[in-house]
């Protein structure tokens, strides 16, 4: 049996990667803010999308009546984000204001009595991590607004990160608390591994779609931040595979997906035919199959299953970039969470033949 394969990882695997959207979604709908309506309203869905899903987690731990509670508290959140960030869009300090306020004041001790009770954690320790995290997250919102686009995603990740921290430290008291529904041990270091491949590889498809959405649009100071970002979780995903596989690994992983950066860029401000048809035969066909080898080589296992996740993976994300370059806002949010979802499909996959591959390694 696969140790990374259990409910009590599946809870801690999904928490961190619900949590982590969460700062990707706020990222997201505030930079749309003012200046691209559609997409603004886009990534508004995606937000509540989000919250859905985080409740329904919630439901399936604490059950119905606990999970009313988390929805109201944490619906509550994400409107003060929202009226923050309409505050500096139309300069009203006030709204703005108001809103942190009710976030420090209301938010925090809320949620911070919420987790208490459904952990046993004391509820000063949450108070400060809670409240650490809102602060941060908001740094994201002004980093937009000043604007200073490295400090932007320098915070991102920061937040992005401090954001698996907080549910790292929530799902194993979660899975103590009620082993009947979550057997499995989620500290393992197979579920260490499965959780920090699918948290990075999470974090590079949103970036991705960061980095084009700037591009199609010649947001060049944004893009090169954006760029800048994204080949730094390229290079964090590069040395968890140099820590299983060794040096040789890592390098060749990162030349691979520093490839297929470069060709959603290009993709994504491709001004000719050509140009776009050479971008998609790098995506579709050269990194499909070089990334498909690379994992076969690493692991020893080969799969049509792992090339298809590959291949959709690929594809979900190009149709979040068309949705970009066709102003197609509609759709940007649910496509990019889908794109997302495909990503969290492959990173499983890629966990599974690691562990399998090293047995000895994993077997605690």
């Amino acid at each position: 049996m696969d140790p990374a394969d259990s409910k009590a990882a599946d809870l801690r695997t999904r928490l961190d990667l619900l949590l982590g959207e969460h700062v990707i979604a706020i990222a997201k709908e505030s930079s749309a803010a003012g200046s691209r309506a559609d997409e603004y309203t886009s990534y508004l869905h995606m937000l509540t999308a989000n919250g859905n899903d985080l409740t329904e987690l919630v439901r399936s731990a604490l059950g119905d009546t606990a999970a009313t509670r988390f929805d109201q508290i944490w619906s509550a959140q994400n409107d003060y984000f929202v009226n923050y960030t309409i505050g500096l869009v139309t300069h009203n300090t006030g709204k703005a204001d108001g809103a942190m306020s009710s976030l420090v004041s209301a938010f925090v001790p809320q949620f911070s009595q919420f987790l208490a009770t459904a952990t046993q954690i004391p509820v000063d320790q949450i108070q400060q991590l809670v409240f650490q995290h809102e602060l941060e997250t908001k740094a994201i919102i002004d980093d937009q607004f000043a604007p200073d686009y490295m400090r932007l995603y320098a915070d991102i990740r920061l937040v992005y990160a401090q954001a698996s921290r907080i549910g790292d430290a929530l799902a194993p008291k979660i899975a103590q608390k009620f082993p009947d529904k979550f057997p499995g041990n989620p500290s393992s270091p197979a579920v260490d591994l499965r959780v920090s491949m699918n948290s990075l590889m999470q974090e590079h498809a949103f970036l991705a779609t960061m980095a084009t959405s700037a591009a199609t649009r010649g947001r060049d100071a944004e893009h090169a931040a954006a760029v800048g970002a994204l080949a730094n979780t390229t290079d964090a995903v590069g040395t968890l595979f140099a820590g299983l596989f060794g040096a040789s690994v890592g390098t060749r992983f990162n030349q691979i997906w520093a490839a297929k950066n470069t060709a959603m860029i290009a993709y994504a401000s491709a001004s000719t035919g050509p140009a776009e048809q050479s971008a998609l035969n790098q995506l579709t066909g050269v990194f499909v199959t070089q990334f498909s080898g690379f994992v076969r080589d690493s692991t020893s296992q080969s799969s049509d299953t792992l090339r298809m996740a590959i291949d959709a993976q690929v594809r979900a994300t190009i149709a979040v970039i068309d949705d970009q370059r066709l102003k197609s806002a509609a759709r940007l949010g649910a496509d990019d969470r889908a794109a997302n979802a495909s990503m969290e499909v492959l990173a499983d996959l890629i966990v599974s033949a690691a562990i399998d591959k090293l047995r000895v390694r994993f077997a605690a």
